[in-house]
């Protein structure tokens, strides 16, 4: 068993709630419902009661939180077990409920197991189901096991359900199940009703869970395919991290149906197997049921799945479309940028040795002798060549030195920003944007609902 030493608490702060149905040539048809928070309690109603009074024995165990550990203590569900002969297999239910800080196994469901003991037939099993927070106005994907054991010598039942919250929609129905029926009714001589209860609670709620998805999904899919490339973008790269976050949402849909699928055709095999078909014709005809209008939402939630990949594949092609034709303006851009640049450098070519020629003789080196009219040039000339060639060799050292040592310029030019402030506003920027994001996605989710 995974992490045993979360699955249960110290101190039982729920009730723990106890119903036996008593049949009725042996109590006049009296029902009782016990709520059991010690062990004290459990000993006391084990020893009251007595192991053949009952027909139907239900004991309903919940979570304050879908992430918290079960609301009993692991010596009460010890004296459990032991009282009635479970076999080991039950520890696995209590198993995936435990305390967690994180995602982990959120998508792992205990496939069904049956332990055939003497007369008596084990079956332990969880699902995952979705379920809608008023609160929030968002969904939330929870999950619930059943033990169930029925006895076909003695023709009496022992079943377990771990609920994620108190009062649970399962455990509210079952509950009324057993204590509206009277020993004459047919629907309590029927234990297979409970797994029927169980999935008729939580499976209608998968339409309407993959309905608000596809609510979200379908804007993305207009926007993306109403986008042209020659046009301003109304999506970006923001669009694809919420597809991505859809595809994973249908993948996990589709993953958790098929593990119902599962569960409810194993279900369905094994009572027939066990002769019970033809007592209890409707309740696997149920199962049955439920298990088609699984494969349909699972196709659907597979179809969905696909469409929010290839809107995603759609949009990151038009993006990178997008990005090439804008890297190409800005080629066209430097284009002409080069072209003005070699303009402007032939006619600078073009006027240099002109402008050289009338800034050399306009200098005070020459002179025009009045008597001879002819240019006299000074003998003080050879400071002109000097200097310009020391300054025309200054020049190309200093040109070759920043070549080889860029780093070092680029380093001392650059301001100077301290690490941790850097940091601090990385944070700041993150959290700013997380909470950007959150809230458009909650104003969408508002927009969508």
């Amino acid at each position: 068993m995974s992490q045993p030493n979360k699955c249960f608490v110290d101190k039982v702060t729920a009730p723990i709630r106890l119903i036996d149905v008593v049949s009725q040539n042996q109590n006049d048809g009296v029902q009782s419902q016990r709520q059991l928070s010690t062990v004290q309690e459990i000993e006391e109603c084990l020893n009251y009661t007595g192991p053949s009074d009952y027909t139907h024995r239900h004991l309903s165990i919940c979570q304050k939180t879908s992430w918290s550990a079960l609301q009993v203590t692991r010596e009460l569900l010890d004296l459990f077990v032991s009282e009635h002969d479970i076999s080991d297999s039950f520890w696995d239910i209590p198993s995936c409920f435990y305390h967690r800080n994180d995602d982990v196994e959120i998508n792992f469901c205990l496939p069904v197991t049956v332990d055939r003991i003497g007369s008596s037939i084990e079956i332990c099993y969880t699902i995952r189901y979705p379920e809608f927070k008023p609160s929030s106005r968002t969904w939330a994907i929870r999950q619930t096991g059943l033990y169930y054991r029925f006895d076909t010598s003695t023709s009496q039942t022992v079943s377990v359900l771990f609920s994620p919250t108190p009062d649970s929609v399962a455990h509210q129905k079952i509950e009324k199940f057993l204590l509206e029926k009277d020993g004459s009714s047919k629907g309590l001589l029927v234990p297979l009703n409970i797994h029927k209860i169980l999935f008729g609670a939580y499976f209608p709620a998968w339409r309407q869970y993959i309905a608000s998805l596809e609510k979200k999904l379908l804007p993305e899919t207009s926007t993306t395919f109403a986008t042209f490339i020659e046009e301003p973008l109304r999506v970006g790269y923001d669009n694809l991290s919420s597809l991505a976050s859809l595809d994973n949402q249908f993948l996990q849909v589709s993953t958790l149906l098929s593990h119902g699928e599962d569960v409810l055709r194993e279900l369905s095999s094994i009572f027939t197997q066990e002769g019970l078909k033809s007592t209890a014709p409707g309740a696997i005809e149920a199962l049955d049921n439920y298990r088609r209008q699984s494969v349909a939402h699972g196709r659907t939630a597979t179809f969905l799945q696909k469409r929010a990949q290839t809107t995603a594949q759609l949009l990151g092609d038009t993006l990178l479309f997008r990005d090439q034709i804008l890297a190409k303006q800005q080629n066209s851009s430097m284009l002409q940028l080069n072209k003005s640049a070699v303009f402007l450098t032939t006619l600078t070519l073009l006027y240099l040795p002109a402008s050289f020629v009338a800034t050399f003789f306009g200098m005070n080196f020459f002179d025009l002798d009045q008597e001879s009219d002819r240019i006299v040039g000074t003998p003080m000339i050879w400071i002109y060549v000097v200097s310009a060639f020391l300054l025309t060799l200054v020049t190309f050292l200093v040109y070759y030195w920043v070549l080889h040592h860029d780093n070092v310029v680029v380093n001392r030019m650059s301001p100077k920003v301290n690490v941790g402030d850097w940091r601090t506003l990385a944070r700041r920027a993150l959290t700013m944007k997380g909470d950007t994001v959150r809230t458009d996605s909650m104003r969408l989710e508002k927009m969508n609902v």
